[in-house]
C-alpha cells in the first residue's frame, strides 16, 4: 500500500476514532477536563489545519485542547505545534494547550517539551510548552484499567500492547461497552502492528468470532485479494492442463499441454477476477447489512455496476468508516460518480 495511503488510513481512523469518544482523549491528555464541543481545525485567513481541536473546561476555565496524531518523526513538529497554536490563540481569543501523539515506536524521536530558540550568546528568546504522549510508553494494562474505551483500539500500540491476549482484551472491553463502531477502528490499527503472517492471521480469527468487518487495510484485506488470486490460477491451470491433454490425444500432447496451460492461466487469472470482484461486494453488503440495513437495497444497485476492484476495495473502507446513514450514502454517491 503506497503511503500516502497509508498516511490517509491512519489520519481518517484517528480523527474517527477521537470524534466517537471525544472526552476519552480529552481525560488522557488533562484528566480532569470535561469536554465541551469539536471546533473546526480551519483557521481564517490561514493555511495551517491541525489534527484535532477540541473546546474543553478545565478548572472553571475554557480552553482549547490542540492534539496532532504523528506516526513517524516529524523534525519541526514542535514548530508546527508552535505556530498553529499562536494562530488558533489569537483568532479563539483563550488559552490553548499542544499535544501530539505518537503512535508507533521510534527511538530516534528526541524532541522534547519545551521548545527553546536563543540568540548566539544564549539568551533565550521564546520558550513554548506542549505536551508529548508516546503510545508504546503505556502499559496496556494501564490503559485497559482506565476503563477509556475509546482508546481500547490504540492497545495494539502500547508498551507490551503487540500480544493476542490483549486483542482478546481489547475486543471484550469495546464489546463489553456495547461500543461495535470501535473494533473495525481497532482492526485496522492491530493490523499495522500484527505483521507477522502466523500472527497476523491469529489476530485476525480474533475480529472474524465478532463479526465480519473485513477492510482494506495494511493486510487484512490485500492478504484475502491475494490468496484468491492465487487459488484461482491454480484451479485454472489445472483445468487447462486437463483440457490441454485431452486435445493431445488428438493434436499432440505437447502442444495440447502447452495450449491447457496457458489456457489455464488466462482461465484462472479471470476466474481469480471474477472472484475479486464477488468477494468485494459481499464484503461491503454485509458491513452495510450490520450498518446501515436501510441503504442494502440501494448498495446492491450501485456495486453490481461497479467492475473495477480498486474502487471496490476504496468503498469498502469508506463504508466501514461511515459514522451514520447520511456518511455511508455520500460514499455509495461517490462511488456511483467514480463509476460513470
Amino acid at each position: 500500500m503506497q503511503e500516502r495511503t497509508v498516511k490517509k488510513i491512519w489520519d481518517d481512523t484517528l480523527k474517527r476514532l477521537i470524534k466517537a469518544n471525544p472526552q476519552d482523549f480529552v481525560s488522557l491528555v488533562l484528566k480532569d477536563a470535561e469536554h465541551k464541543a469539536a471546533l473546526g481545525t480551519e483557521l481564517k485567513n490561514w493555511t495551517v489545519e491541525a489534527d484535532v481541536l477540541l473546546d474543553v473546561v478545565q478548572g472553571n476555565e475554557r480552553v482549547l485542547l490542540h492534539i496532532e496524531f504523528q506516526s513517524k518523526k516529524d523534525t519541526k513538529m514542535a514548530q508546527r505545534l508552535l505556530e498553529y497554536n499562536v494562530l488558533a490563540t489569537r483568532e479563539h481569543k483563550c488559552h490553548i494547550i499542544s499535544c501530539v501523539i505518537y503512535l508507533r515506536q521510534d527511538d530516534t524521536i528526541t524532541e522534547k517539551s519545551p521548545l527553546r530558540w536563543a540568540l548566539p550568546d544564549g539568551q533565550t528568546i521564546l520558550t513554548f510548552h506542549y505536551m508529548t504522549i508516546k503510545l508504546w510508553e503505556i502499559a496496556a494494562q494501564e490503559l485497559l484499567q482506565s476503563g477509556l474505551v475509546g482508546l481500547y483500539p490504540l492497545l495494539p500500540l502500547t508498551e507490551d500492547g503487540k500480544q493476542l491476549e490483549v486483542v482478546d482484551q481489547m475486543i471484550e472491553g469495546i464489546a463489553t461497552a456495547g461500543q461495535w463502531n470501535l473494533l473495525p477502528l481497532g482492526q485496522i490499527i492491530a493490523g499495522l502492528v500484527f505483521t507477522g503472517d502466523v500472527e497476523y492471521e491469529q489476530m485476525l480469527r480474533r475480529f472474524t468470532m465478532f463479526g465480519d468487518y473485513i477492510l482494506e487495510d495494511s493486510r487484512v484485506y490485500q492478504d484475502i485479494l491475494r490468496k484468491g488470486m492465487v487459488q484461482g490460477v491454480k484451479k485454472g491451470l489445472k483445468q487447462g492442463i486437463e483440457q490441454g491433454v485431452k486435445q493431445g490425444v488428438e493434436q499432440g500432447v505437447k502442444q495440447g499441454v502447452e495450449q491447457g496451460v496457458e489456457q489455464g492461466i488466462q482461465r484462472g487469472t479471470e476466474q481469480a477476477r471474477k472472484q475479486e470482484l464477488a468477494r468485494d461486494r459481499q464484503i461491503i453488503l454485509t458491513i452495510v447489512q450490520g450498518r446501515f440495513p436501510d441503504l442494502l437495497n440501494l448498495t446492491r444497485q450501485y456495486i453490481e455496476g461497479i467492475h473495477d476492484p480498486e474502487q471496490l476495495q476504496a468503498l469498502v473502507i469508506k463504508v466501514s468508516l461511515a459514522q451514520d446513514t447520511h456518511e455511508a450514502r455520500l460514499a455509495l454517491a461517490e462511488a456511483e460518480r467514480d463509476r460513470e
